[in-house]
């Protein structure tokens, strides 16, 4: 059996409860149940990421970092062998921004006003190149 818990970090996100907090009695509890425990650690800023994957009060066998959609390359196993990525990156539209459409992103840089930033739509299987 394999758990995965999903984490929302605090920094320059919405305010919610202490996620090293509530992370490790959530992790005590599915220690019971299993060994091999995956943590999706969504949040904004690289520290807090490889914070949460330091503390090694809660090792956990990974902490994978998702919301900021580039995808890093400073995998690597904490003391303790807690394997740790800042992200997976993000898989989507390419021609994209975030797989949104370019120009309304593009337009709400350029003048600071809200747009409707609709998803990018890709041609599946297009013999059209």
């Amino acid at each position: 059996m394999i758990a995965v818990l999903n984490v929302q970090g605090r920094t320059f996100m919405p305010p919610l409860e202490n996620p090293f907090l509530l992370a490790a009695e959530e992790v005590k509890r599915l220690r019971q149940q299993t060994k091999i425990i995956f943590v999706d650690f969504h949040a904004e800023a690289t520290s807090e990421k490889i914070a949460f994957c330091a503390d090694a009060r809660r090792p956990v066998s990974a902490v994978v970092g998702t919301h900021t959609h580039a995808q890093t390359a400073d995998e690597q196993i904490f003391p303790g062998g807690t394997a740790y990525l800042t992200d997976a990156g993000f898989t989507g539209p390419h021609e994209s921004v975030l797989g949104r459409e370019i120009e309304p992103v593009l337009k709400r840089f350029l003048t600071g006003m809200p747009q409707r930033l609709k998803w990018r739509k890709t041609a599946c299987c297009s013999t059209a190149r």
